[in-house]
């Protein structure tokens, strides 16, 4: 009887654990301070709010070939609310990521992390709540933007500069040369970028 006593106590006080961690995020999930390098693949608005996405290079390009979004996946959301900067959402996708949630709440392996317009956590938001949105999303591997991001606009640029990562693991001079070479070709420049599939 004394062992059930601990036992149940055990088992409380461990839900009771993991239910204060998700309600208040985790620390697995950082800012991601290079987000904008990846590719801002899409704007959702809606009424006073505007939504700018980010995701790294690698989950656009896996998407583009209906791949699953590899491990290491961040998804970064910018969320304006009357035109200013209100939160930062991060997902981020990690194998193994997943098993510390009950199946009815996990995401697959992703996990959520809300930050500050400081970029700070904001240990008042309850990222639960991004958990039970994005479960109706299952079979678009609980993001809720998949269609975009495979349809999303590759700049001329961006091609350039991936073929020649691709075509040299070295950055030297001649590294560097063939970048500025393509993009010269490309006749890319930040103000005027062409869009291809």
């Amino acid at each position: 009887m004394k062992m059930r006593a601990i036992m149940s106590a055990a088992l409380v006080t461990t839900a009771a654990a993991a239910t204060f961690a998700l309600a208040q995020g985790n620390d697995r999930v950082a800012f991601p301070a290079n987000y904008k390098d990846g590719i801002h693949y899409t704007t959702v608005e809606r009424g006073n709010i505007r939504e700018e996405i980010y995701a790294n290079r690698e989950a656009i390009e896996a998407a583009k070939k209906g791949q699953p979004l590899p491990s290491g996946t961040i998804i970064t959301m910018e969320d304006y609310r009357d035109g200013r900067l209100f939160r930062y959402i991060v997902m981020e996708k990690r194998t193994g990521w997943g098993e510390r949630y009950a199946q009815d709440v996990r995401n697959g392996d992703w996990e959520f992390q809300s930050f500050q317009p400081d970029r700070t956590v904001n240990r008042s938001e309850n990222v639960s709540r991004c958990m039970g949105c994005h479960k109706a999303q299952g079979n678009n591997d609980f993001v809720f933007t998949l269609d975009r991001m495979r349809s999303a606009k590759v700049s001329q640029a961006e091609s350039a500069l991936r073929h020649a990562a691709l075509m040299s693991e070295a950055r030297d001079a001649a590294f560097d040369a063939s970048v500025l070479a393509l993009l010269a070709q490309a006749g890319e420049s930040n103000a005027d970028a062409r869009v291809i599939d």
